[in-house]
């Protein structure tokens, strides 16, 4: 029997739960509802500037980002993609608790573990995983 053909729409969240670089950030202003923010090299000469969407900004709710982040602070983020324009796009929220990050990140494609669902919507299920410290892990 063979494989059933691979659903591109599946292969794109698959790719968008791989975890990408985690780097530091300094926010530069705002956008409508998102943060800009420039990438520095190592040798502290100006590189890119990236994009932290409002929905990557925080777990926390918010009205704006602003009421987060300044101009001229430092943000650890994580790369999530790049947008059809190759402006890279940040996650400020996938590295806003280390500890959960690291929890999260131990787990292999594939494993089974055990959990409680907490909630359940339209958009997907919230569940708490054994083990887990801290607020519940919320996957993208």
């Amino acid at each position: 029997m063979s494989e059933p053909a691979a659903d591109p729409r599946m292969q794109s969240l698959i790719n968008q739960l791989r975890p990408g670089a985690v780097r530091t950030v300094k926010a530069t202003g705002f956008d409508g509802a998102d943060v800009l923010a420039q990438l520095v090299d190592t040798e502290g000469k100006n590189a890119e500037i990236a994009r932290i969407p409002q929905h990557e900004a925080s777990l926390r709710r918010m009205e704006h980002p602003s009421e987060l982040f300044q101009v001229g602070q430092e943000i650890n983020v994580e790369e999530i993609e790049r947008w059809r324009e190759g402006q890279l796009c940040l996650s400020a929220r996938a590295c806003e608790i280390p500890a959960l990050r690291s929890f999260l990140l131990a787990f292999v494609r594939g494993q089974v573990v055990g959990g409680t669902i907490s909630q359940v919507h339209d958009f997907g299920v919230f569940v708490h995983v054994d083990g887990e410290r801290g607020p519940g892990a919320v996957c993208r």
